[in-house]
């Protein structure tokens, strides 16, 4: 919660009037998430990591405007590598530009992939999440579990992870780094495909081409459900 409070309070003396979507706070605690302007905070993405002592987490935040997200920022305090991304500019790792690196289509290119992922902790969400992390693991180079969804998307826009998919993140873990992601290049939905804005927890992320073939896992183990 300091690191938090910390991130509120400084964003509120410059910007009194704006609403917060935030991560941690009580349940009952009235949050003005139809504000014209609204700051997504998640001051520690990858909270597991952090309490465990592994090095991999980020303080992710995002400003929407009038429904429309303005600004991302992920930073890294492990390594100070500050993601960033502006509406209608490049995406910026540190002070250079990033883009999503391309990628043709076709099994030899599946093959070299890295791919990123987190899975969700129990329920049916958990199980169809192995699925695909099973059909993935066996077409790819390597699949990863990241423990941070904002490093993972934002790994993606640097060309460190060719696609990163998750079947159950919440707005804060994506907000900036999805706008860092789309601003370098790439590519963003739910799993099916839509509008990862109106997700209801699933997101892929990844350059035109290794999204669609993504996608394609997750859309499988949809339609086939589990007969166990």
């Amino acid at each position: 919660m300091e690191v938090q409070d910390t991130i509120v309070s400084t964003i509120q003396k410059d910007c009194p009037g704006d609403g917060f979507l935030l991560e941690e706070g009580p349940e009952d605690e009235p949050l003005d998430v139809g504000a014209e302007r609204l700051w997504i905070v998640d001051p520690i993405c990858g909270s597991l990591n952090f309490a465990h002592g592994i090095p991999f987490f980020a303080i992710s935040i995002a400003r929407r405007v009038a429904g429309n997200l303005h600004v991302g920022v992920v930073y890294d305090p492990m390594r100070d590598e500050m993601f960033s991304a502006s509406i209608g500019q490049p995406a910026y790792l540190n002070s250079t530009p990033i883009t999503v690196p391309a990628t043709a289509q076709g099994p030899e290119f599946w093959e070299q992939s890295w791919v990123g992922t987190d899975l969700p902790y129990d329920g049916p969400r958990r199980k169809d999440a192995l699925r695909v992390f099973d059909l993935h693991a066996k077409e790819v180079l390597s699949i990863t579990i990241m423990g941070s969804p904002a490093l993972g998307l934002c790994y993606v826009a640097c060309g460190r992870l060719n696609i990163y998919w998750n079947l159950d993140a919440k707005p804060w873990d994506v907000a900036g780094a999805g706008m860092i992601l789309q601003s370098a290049g790439g590519l963003l939905t739910d799993p099916e495909g839509g509008s990862w804005i109106y997700s209801t927890g699933g997101y892929v992320a990844g350059n035109p081409s290794l999204h669609q073939w993504a996608l394609r896992a997750l859309k499988y183990v949809a339609q086939h459900p589990d007969p166990v």
